[in-house]
């Protein structure tokens, strides 16, 4: 048998060959890891560098652009404000009564004279009836003395008297059949109902508004004009109005009336423009009316050359380099097709309007035959 100590020494040597072979393999693991990422590095680099060579190489982009020149524009003044009916009728109650019978919807069209609603009043009701038996009773006594005095059967004073009754009579009925026909409410003028503020079954009172009627054909603008603005405006000036519920519309329109009365706190006037008949507009709508004032120069742009970056507008230079550069600009009104430069623009600058996908800033660009 082998003693303890030779075993132990066997079991050392043992050891030390694990040991010496673990640091072998971890030394090739480490060089296989190093070569991994040498690799790795070494094919992004040649991808980058391709795509670097890619963006270098570019083809440049073909577009068309035009040169910045001042352009004669009318010069105008603006005013906002909210379109209102020029015949609007608010319809009260002149008894107290029961609703009966109510024939109309917000929104429903009604022509002059149509019944829009009765009431039930007995007490009105009762007193026209009376008033009708006592006009019957003075005229069969009017009558009746008239004969006799035809025949010199009656004095003068049986005739005054018979004819002063039949009067009486006859003027408390018509008072009684005025109050009845206020039990009836008839519209005052033809248009749509916009406003109802009492219901079948209700008690209406004497002065509350029920119904309200608004003649959508005739239409005026009320807008709100500055002080120093006002000089520009008065009766019968043509003036153009846009509407916000019609975009891209403008509608003729002219001045019918300047408010002779300032708000003291604004320093501002109010200024009637009436509006032609047109499909859509509503009571309500706003709008804006431009004033000519007279003549200038500006700078305008094509409203397709307007991009938006990042919610900024601006548009497409080309550079002294022939590349593209984006430039920030404030728009001012539209001009039909175009759009006004307040800032950011100037004489000479030469910007693209043609059309194209994505962003194009520090692209190299070349002008088309048909480009400036």
């Amino acid at each position: 048998m082998m003693d303890i100590k030779a075993l132990g020494e066997k079991i050392k040597i043992i050891e030390g060959k694990v040991k010496t072979m673990e640091k072998k393999k971890l030394y090739l693991y480490s060089l296989v890891a190093v070569a991994l990422i040498a690799g790795a590095t070494a094919l992004f680099w040649t991808k980058d560098s391709g795509h670097a060579d890619m963006t270098v190489h570019e083809e440049p982009l073909t577009v068309s652009a035009v040169t910045m020149e001042p352009r004669v524009v009318d010069d105008e003044v603006s005013a906002v404000g909210v379109l209102a009916s020029r015949n609007t009728s608010v319809l009260s109650s002149k008894i107290m009564g029961t609703v009966v019978h109510l024939g109309v919807r917000e929104g429903d069209y009604v022509a002059q004279g149509a019944v829009l609603m009765r009431i039930e009043s007995g007490e009105i009701t009762a007193q026209a009836l009376q008033a009708k038996a006592a006009y019957n009773n003075a005229k069969l006594q009017y009558d009746r003395i008239k004969s006799l005095y035809d025949e010199k059967a009656s004095t003068q004073s049986e005739m005054d008297l018979a004819t002063l009754g039949l009067e009486t009579a006859e003027a408390n009925l018509k008072a009684a059949k005025a109050m009845e026909s206020y039990t009836v409410i008839i519209a005052p003028i033809s248009g749509q109902i916009v406003e109802k503020r009492i219901n079948p079954g209700e008690m209406a009172m004497p002065g509350q508004p029920v119904l309200k009627i608004e003649d959508n054909r005739n239409l005026r603008l009320e807008a709100t004009v500055r002080e120093q603005d006002l000089r520009h405006v008065y009766p019968g000036k043509e003036v153009l109005v846009s509407i916000d519920a019609l975009p891209g519309k403008t509608i003729k329109a002219k001045v019918a009336q300047v408010v002779p009365a300032a708000d003291v706190r604004t320093h501002s006037f109010i200024v009637k423009i009436d509006i032609p008949g047109e499909k859509g507009l509503i009571t309500g709508m706003y709008g804006r009316a431009s004033f000519t004032t007279g003549k200038r120069e500006a700078i305008l742009v094509p409203v397709s050359a307007v991009v938006a970056m990042s919610g900024i507008s601006g548009v497409y230079l080309v550079s002294s380099q022939g590349s593209a550069v984006f430039q920030v600009i404030q728009q001012g009104a539209d001009r039909q097709g175009s759009v006004e430069v307040l800032t950011g623009l100037k004489v000479g600058d030469r910007v693209i309007v043609s059309s194209h996908e994505g962003r194009i800033e520090g692209r190299k660009v070349t002008l088309a035959k048909n480009g400036e």
